[in-house]
């Protein structure tokens, strides 16, 4: 147990390792409850952000999941949840491709681009 002061503002530092164990960061919500003497924390999460994170991980590990059934579990729009997922992979692809150039396994689109016009 880790103990902390609060401060004139009624704030208070949670411990370093405690954050980084948490993945806490500035500007993260936290939920207060009170029970008798006792203050629980815990981390608010957007429930979007939970169904994406469930998602790409069902994507990356190669098996299927249908959308609407983790928008349902998850309480979001499947629309909403298809694209989020979408910019997440595509994000990740865009950085695979930076990745091949740069190991000199691919051309740059820019120089494709090139070629292509000068036929």
């Amino acid at each position: 147990m880790s103990a902390t002061t609060i401060d004139s503002k009624g704030r208070l530092s949670l411990p370093r390792k405690i954050r980084e164990e948490l993945g806490l960061a500035a500007g993260d919500v936290l939920f207060v409850e009170r029970d008798g003497d006792t203050v629980r924390l815990a981390k608010a999460v957007n429930p979007l952000q939970a169904a994406v994170a469930e998602g790409v991980a069902e994507y990356r590990s190669g098996r299927k999941v249908a959308l609407k059934q983790l928008a349902k579990k998850h309480r979001v729009r499947s629309a909403q949840l298809e694209d989020a997922i979408d910019d997440v992979v595509d994000a990740k692809d865009i950085e695979r491709a930076r990745n091949e150039h740069r190991r000199g396994e691919s051309i740059p689109l820019e120089e494709l681009k090139r070629s292509l016009r000068k036929r």
